[in-house]
Parts: structure tokens; sequence; C-alpha cells
């Protein structure tokens, strides 16, 4: 998990968000729960599907696998809907995530919410294996299962990748040419866009300070 920016709000939620969110609260007074149902989906829509793909670089906002690389991925509510019903379209409580993430989050709370905390502050990794720092790093280890079996193999695979890119760097005779192309991984990690950056990070901090001791 890495820190995540929001993007601009999509037209669909900019032009309805504030009236649909009227019909759901009036529809939940009414006790009209088939009515609840119909307004609460209208948040899946292509354009914010694709606003939230483009803002987490179409990983899973939880636990950085490439979602689209092997299904469509789940709009997910920061803090779940079934506890703040009246942040459906929120734009700021809604995110990308695989469905297992999705699913093994469902209602829970205090989950680290990327967007308004560092995860960094939160989470660290030994080798592939996340670990909690705070309650909070903990707890969404725990919940969101981020050390199942598949996503630690995943991460596993990353982190061999970028290791073995390092011991060929550190294999060229000039200085120079050996910080630049660290800084040039760096700077790759820095996009977001590989998986598994949390990860990847610490091993090539950790490996660098080694080389340089």
């Amino acid at each position: 998990m890495i820190k995540l920016t929001k993007s601009d709000k999509p037209a669909v939620l900019e032009n309805n968000a504030q009236n649909w969110t009227e019909e759901l609260l009036a529809a939940l007074a009414d006790q009209n729960d088939e009515r609840v149902k119909t307004l609460m989906r209208r948040y899946n829509h292509h354009e914010v599907k694709t606003a939230l793909k483009a803002e987490t670089k179409e990983k899973c906002a939880y636990c950085e696998a490439r979602v689209t690389d092997v299904a469509h991925g789940d709009i997910e509510h920061v803090t779940p809907k079934s506890i703040e019903i009246e942040r459906t379209y929120d734009w700021n409580n809604l995110t990308f995530a695989c469905q297992i993430c999705n699913q093994n989050k469902s209602n829970k709370e205090n989950i680290i919410d990327p967007y308004e905390s560092n995860p960094e502050d939160h989470l660290f990794f030994a080798g592939a294996f996340a670990k909690g720092k705070t309650l909070a790093g903990t707890r969404s280890v725990l919940e969101l299962k981020l050390n199942r079996t598949a996503l630690v193999e995943s991460r596993n695979r990353e982190i061999e990748r970028y290791a073995d890119q390092i011991e060929k760097i550190f294999l060229v005779e000039d200085k120079r040419t050996r910080v630049l192309l660290i800084r040039g991984m760096l700077d790759e990690l820095d996009t977001g866009r590989p998986e598994f950056v949390a990860a990847c990070r610490v091993v090539l901090r950790q490996y660098t300070a080694g080389q340089a001791a």
C-alpha cells in the first residue's frame, strides 16, 4: 500500500452526487428498500471507474496488485456505505480495489486510508511480508489478508526482479553510472506504476544502504 492522491472528480459525480444523495436519503427515510438498492448502484458508473483506475495506476489501492491484468476490479468505499450511507457518491470516499481486498474489507472500519494517511507510517515489509507498525497497520494486514499466499508469491517475484537489477548495477565500475541507474529505479517506483512499490522500495533502500556501507 502506498500514499495515493485524489484526482479531479468525474463529471458524472460533479453533476449528480448531491441530488443522488438526497434521493437516496429520502428513499431510506421512506423505508423503500427496493428503491434504496437501486439508487445505491449509481456510483458504479463507467466514468467513475475509469477515473479511479487512472488514479491508482490500475492497481488495488490496498494490496498494489495490478488488477486489470486479470479482472475488472471493484469500486471500493473507503468508509463503508453501510456505515456512512450519505458518502455513497462522495468522490473522496471512493477508490479502486481488487475483488479479494474489497471482499475482505467488507464493512470493516479502521483500515488504513491511503489518501488520508501515509501507509509507510503504519506498515513495513520484511521481504515480501507486510507487517504493522501501528494498530491500524496490523489491523489492515490481518483484515485485508495482505500476506495471503498468492499475494506474497507475486510480491516476492517483483522483489527478486528488482534485486536482480540492483546486483547487475553494482557490477558497473563507474560510480556515477551506478548512482544514475539506482536513481532511475527509485524514480520508477516513485511514479507508483509498478506493482508492490512499498515492498520493492524497502528492499531497494536496504540493498543500496548495504552496498554503500
